[in-house]
């Protein structure tokens, strides 16, 4: 579409349940938006659910869905699609992905991750698993840490 000087278009940039709250009122769309919109493709991906899915109800998108469920206590365990693995390493990776996705969710722009510290977050992101060594069978007691050590882990 050409535009002449000094003409402007009025459309939303992105699909509503995807976009950052602070878009409605700035307009604009920076590194913090598409970490914002970044975590709701997380949370769709973690729990089989559409960011504006009909069992929200209208008031609802996926990201207060899951705010919801952290406000009323509940086990964060609710917010994933079980169907996905059976396994308990598989449900502890997808927690801690969970929680990143949490973390890019923020209200505030000032409070999202940067992409380079959700990149790290999740090559990091490791259940806790206990280490078989080749040695006859035997098992390790030591548990891996869930993160090394990186300036990302005060986020978490």
């Amino acid at each position: 579409m050409m535009l002449k000087k000094n003409e402007t278009v009025s459309m939303v940039a992105g699909s509503y349940g995807y976009i950052a709250p602070e878009y409605g009122y700035t307009l604009k769309v920076d590194e913090k938006s598409d970490i914002y919109s970044y975590g709701v493709v997380l949370m769709e991906l973690l729990n089989g659910k559409r960011p504006l899915d009909p069992e929200f109800g209208e008031a609802f998108d996926i990201v207060e869905w899951v705010r919801q469920k952290i406000r009323d206590n509940k086990a964060l365990e609710e917010a994933l699609d079980l169907s996905v693995g059976n396994c308990k390493h598989v449900q502890e990776e997808m927690l801690l992905v969970l929680r990143i996705a949490i973390l890019c969710t923020a209200k505030l722009p000032k409070d999202r991750p940067s992409m380079r510290d959700v990149i790290t977050m999740l090559v990091e992101a490791k259940p806790r698993r206990k280490s078989s060594s080749s040695n006859g069978g035997n098992t390790d007691n030591k548990d891996r840490p869930i993160f090394s050590t990186s300036p990302v882990n005060g986020l978490l």
